[in-house]
């Protein structure tokens, strides 16, 4: 055959690579990797075992493997030598984990060799320095390393003299790399991303003229930049210093421009850095500036009207800094911007059709959680864009539900959550949410039902809590088989949760704070992915469900309180051992607290991309507090208090090193407080109050350094309450009343030598203590006037009888009296 090219990359095949693909002797060129960069599709799941047939390939040109898996790497570098045509070979992702050691390398006309995203160098036993027949390859123009684990260059990529595009990102390079590459003269493209490079070395760089893109983030730049770097940065067309530890003012050549020769800076990354200096006015005179990504840095001030004059600016990331002011109406004039993100600052202003004037190639609009921003726009108005994201949390939008929405056909992500809107959810919001994968309009006041999202089958993360939203939960959000956020929280639903939703492939369902009745359906026993189950604060009566603790075992999550759940707790819960959150409060649930929940792991939690937006809420040290978004991620809680619970605290409890909030008040636990309770290092809050527990309280309560919040009140504890270290801080009395045999310091009541209390408690205030005060008040009241009474009978009786002697020794008595 004449078969000079064959592309089968991205395209679902799998299994084994036919041997007998080696026939088609003539192919210049074959391709046959997985999916990467932006290609769309079905990536690929192939194999080989003997690449020998490669060999045939005698004008193989380009050659790519990208993602395959490939059993015999040896065969694979013996076969590729074979090719003397070769000019690009791609083997990114085959999980390679060495390279070969050839003595003489015959496939020196490769100008491209991408051997990205392996494993070599990652293991002891393999390699980590770029072998010594890489400085044969001199033709080579492109060359990528990146996510491996090379850490020592040994002079060998001085010699790739034609070397224009280098990615060495995340691997382990030192500033010894530099030395290699400062003879690379026709070096056009450095990514150094991830390695550790420190300032002190890029001057290094200052022979590379032909160097226009330089990429630094990640590694240990710290401090003030070096004015000594100007010149090199000033050849620059693109300048990544991003999450780095970099501080000070911004350097000379971004604020005044006119320090370099030449301005060819077109992109500047400086993200996730301490920069701190205004906004600069100079940084609008780069008039080739096409982004400007500043996010999570500690710019501050106005953003200057004369941002207009960068008319090629398609990307302004600004957001997370301490930017204040109004939002100039002239970044309406920027025609060519694609995404404008200034959410996260300090801006106070209203925001018109001006800023939108000729934005028409606006894709990405995020103004959310300024200090206090107004979109003031005419009834009639639309805009010129179509975007896909809009993000306008804590912006003033309402009260009417945006109008201008309905022009927006493809938009993907709606965020306005906190938005001041109070008004129906329109019907014509079903139009704009077929392409919808994010819709987030929690914190208004909606009213009305949610049916009309029950065609946009493309949603993943619904969000519509803390709402008025009433009526049922619809059936038909069965039909979003992409969903798997759903957060109802918070409204006035009612009826019964919909059997149907157990269809779906959720991760995340929040239905708490409703008035939502019944059980828990049966088909939630399918929801095996859901990691976050809320169900708390509503009527659902049942006995407890033991396929929870069977089918839902990727629960980190479990929230089902003040509801009317009884019976006992059963042990089929301990195996979640993922799970970090449970809260079981304010039901009827009776027996003991089962001694395996020390078996609890509670591995991390998922990432905060997971959380956008979630909000749980729960009664914390002595207060209701609520959580929001990535604060989800760091808790952990175990939560049993109000319910009608016996036995002892099991021991087993004290496992859960991680466990910052221990709840288990109101309850009729009896026995002691486990003396190895201080192995909870990282508790915050502990709450046994209320209760039948007796003994002493542990001095290992003492080496809690995190504990800001404990109540033991209402038990029968005794001896000395242990001080030292934080237990100083909690002098809060109430939090000890009701034990009459405790002393201490901190309860200002001494105990004698066998550590017991010397003096009576004081009766403690509040509910029946109260009525206890009352008696005995009335009581020590009638003493004095029951005792006159009496005592002037006695008198009376002796006058009577006339008996003076004892007259006089009463009468003198009275006298003392």
């Amino acid at each position: 055959m004449n078969l000079r090219f064959l592309n089968l990359s991205c395209a679902g095949f799998g299994g084994y690579i036919p041997k007998n693909l080696g026939n088609l002797s003539k192919l210049e060129h074959l391709y046959l990797g997985g999916c990467y960069g932006y290609v769309i599709g079905p990536g690929n799941d192939l194999r080989v075992d003997s690449l020998s047939w490669i060999s045939k390939f005698s004008s193989l040109k380009s050659f790519d493997l990208s993602q395959l898996v490939i059993e015999d790497t040896k065969d694979l570098w013996n076969s590729i030598n074979m090719l003397p045509s070769l000019l690009s070979l791609n083997l990114e992702g085959c999980n390679l984990n060495i390279l070969p050691s050839f003595t003489q390398v015959n496939f020196t006309s490769l100008s491209s060799l991408n051997i990205r995203d392996n494993a070599i160098g990652m293991s002891f036993e393999n390699s980590s320095i770029i072998p010594p027949w890489f400085s044969n390859l001199t033709r080579l123009m492109n060359l990528d390393l990146g996510q491996n684990k090379f850490d020592d260059p040994t002079n060998v990529l001085e010699k790739l003299s034609s070397l224009r595009v280098l990615d060495v990102s995340n691997n382990g390079f030192g500033d010894s790399l530099l030395s290699s590459l400062s003879k690379l003269n026709n070096l056009v493209y450095l990514d150094l991303l991830g390695n550790d490079i420190h300032f002190s070395s890029l001057h290094l760089l200052g022979n590379l003229t032909s160097l226009s893109v330089l990429k630094l983030r990640y590694n240990v730049l710290k401090g003030l930049i070096p004015e000594g770097l100007t010149s090199i940065f000033c050849r620059l067309s693109v300048l990544d210093l991003s999450d780095n530890e970099i501080s000070g003012l911004l350097p000379t050549f971004i604020r005044d421009p006119s320090s370099c020769l030449d301005n060819r800076l077109k992109e500047l990354y400086l993200g996730n850095t301490k920069f701190s200096d205004f906004f600069p006015e100079g940084l609008t005179m780069h008039k080739n500036l096409e982004v400007i990504d500043s996010t999570n840095s500690l710019l501050y001030g106005e953003i200057p009207y004369s941002i207009s004059k960068l008319s090629n600016l398609r990307f302004l990331r600004i957001s997370n800094n301490k930017l204040n002011g109004s939002i100039p109406s002239s970044i309406g004039q920027l025609s060519n911007l694609e995404e404008l993100d200034i959410s996260e600052n300090l801006f106070t202003s209203i925001v018109s059709e001006l800023h939108f004037v000729k934005l028409s190639k606006l894709m990405k609009l995020h103004l959310s959680k300024n200090e206090n921003l107004v979109l003031n726009v005419s009834s009639n108005w639309y805009p010129t864009f179509q975007v896909k994201e809009i993000g306008m949390a804590s912006v003033k939008v309402g009260p009417n539900f945006p109008q201008w929405l309905q022009k927006l056909s493809i938009l993907d992500t709606l965020i306005m959550s906190d938005a001041n809107i109070t008004d129906m959810i329109p019907n014509w919001l079903s139009n704009i949410t077929l392409f919808m994968t994010t819709l987030d309009l929690s914190v208004n006041t909606l009213v009305g039902g949610i049916s009309v999202l029950c065609d946009a089958q493309l949603l993943e993360s619904i969000d519509l809590s803390k709402n008025l939203l009433s009526g049922r939960i619809p059936s038909c959000l069965s039909n979003l088989e992409e969903l798997r956020s759903l957060n109802l929280a918070d409204n006035s639903l009612e009826g019964e949760i919909p059997s149907s939703l157990g269809d779906l492939t959720l991760r995340f369902l929040h239905l708490q704070k409703n008035n939502l009745q019944g059980k828990i359906p049966l088909s939630f026993q399918n929801l095996t992915w859901l990691e976050r189950l809320d169900l708390g604060e509503n009527k659902l009566k049942d006995v407890f469900p033991t396929w929870i603790g069977e089918k839902l075992q990727s629960l980190e999550l479990l929230r089902l309180n003040s509801n009317q759940f009884y019976g006992v707790i059963p042990l089929e819960l301990c195996q979640i051992s993922s799970l970090c959150w449970l809260n079981l409060a304010g039901n009827n649930l009776y027996g003991t607290i089962p001694s395996c929940f020390g078996n609890f792991s509670c591995g991390s939690i998922s990432g905060p991309g997971e959380v956008f937006g979630q909000r749980v809420e729960s009664f914390m040290k002595g207060i209701p507090l609520e959580y929001v978004g990535e604060q989800i991620l760091l808790l952990r809680i175990l939560d049993l208090s109000e319910n009608k619970l016996v036995g002892g605290i099991p021991k087993e409890l004290t496992k859960l090193v991680y466990l910052q909030y221990l709840n288990l008040s109101r309850n009729s636990l009896n026995g002691s407080i486990p003396k190895k309770i201080g192995d909870l290092k990282q508790l915050e809050s502990l709450d046994l109050s209320h209760n039948k527990l007796s003994g002493s309280i542990p001095q290992s309560l003492a080496s809690l350094n995190y504990l800001s919040y404990m109540n033991l009140s209402y038990n029968d504890f005794s001896g000395p309450i242990p001080t030292g270290n934080q237990l100083q801080s909690l002098d809060d009395q109430s939090f000890y009343v009701g034990n009459p045999r405790l002393c201490g310091i901190l309860i200002k009541k001494s105990c004698n030598g066998n550590g017991t209390s010397n003096v009576n408690e004081q009766t403690p205030q509040g509910g029946d203590h109260d009525q206890d005060v009352d008696e005995h008040k009335w009581f020590y009241a009638g003493i004095a006037p029951g005792f006159c009474v009496g005592f002037l009978g006695v008198l009376f009786i002796l006058y009577k009888t006339r008996n003076r002697g004892l007259v006089q020794v009463f009468q003198c008595l009275a006298r003392r009296l």
